[in-house]
């Protein structure tokens, strides 16, 4: 079996600072290179932590995401 992981609060701040310094959004590749975490840790951290937090807008496939 799998243990449940954590949040990281290291991480949270990285994105969170990424989100901040670009008001207007970032896709989440943009996101993970910003916050210098890897994009399937930066998409799992906004559906898992920071979903209530953010907001999430579709423009065609790409998703671009911004602090509420």
């Amino acid at each position: 079996m799998h243990k449940a992981k954590k949040a990281d609060e290291e991480k949270i701040k990285a994105i969170k600072k990424a989100l901040k310094s670009r008001p207007d959004g970032l896709w989440i590749r943009e996101l993970a290179r910003a916050s210098g975490l890897d994009k399937s840790t930066v998409s799992r951290y906004m559906s898992s932590y920071l979903a209530s937090e953010t907001q999430q807008e579709f423009l065609g496939r790409n998703k671009i995401i911004r602090l509420k």
